[in-house]
């Protein structure tokens, strides 16, 4: 009959047991750091993000030849989103508070964030005059064009807010 060491199998499981808790403390490790890479490289991209709003914000309309185009790209887009959101608003009955500019659901009275009271929805009807559908296309590009600076200038101040918060993360300020 075989003699059975249990104190070598004690010894045996104890530092194959310390030699796991070693590689899961360094799994462990790995996870947190890998997460706080992620985390630093999502503050970096925050920080390009506000580099070029800040950038659009005041050089739009004198930006540098090798950044126009981007520049030109940006305006269009935001015409894009600006366009999309009216049409979005005209088939839902939402309207833009006059004060703040936050949009304000059918059925609404007043503005969800500053009160103002909520303007009538404007129903537009069908014209059958192209003169009219002309003049009526001068306006909506005026509109886009007030509206698509109002986003930017609404941009400018999330990117500002955004910078500060990632500053303050940052330098603990």
């Amino acid at each position: 009959m075989a003699f059975i060491d249990f104190d070598d199998i004690s010894k045996t499981l104890a530092g194959k047991g310390k030699e796991a808790a070693q590689k899961a403390k360094d799994v462990a490790e790995i996870v947190q750091l890998k997460a706080q890479a992620t985390s630093e490289k999502n503050k970096v991209k925050a920080l390009y993000t506000a580099i070029g709003q800040l950038y659009y914000k005041n050089h739009r309309d004198d930006a540098d030849d090798e950044y126009q185009s981007i520049v030109d790209e940006i305006t269009k887009s935001l015409a894009t989103v600006t366009a999309l959101q009216e049409k979005v608003r005209k088939l839902d009955g939402s309207v833009v508070c006059p004060s703040c500019g936050a949009v304000i659901k059918k059925g609404n009275a007043f503005c969800g964030k500053c009160g103002a009271a909520a303007p009538e929805p404007v129903v537009e009807e069908p014209s059958e005059d192209l003169g009219e559908d002309a003049a009526e296309a001068d306006t909506v590009e005026v509109e886009v064009e007030s509206a698509v600076e109002e986003a930017v200038a609404e941009a400018a101040e999330v990117a500002e807010e955004a910078a500060d918060e990632v500053k303050s993360e940052v330098y603990g300020e």
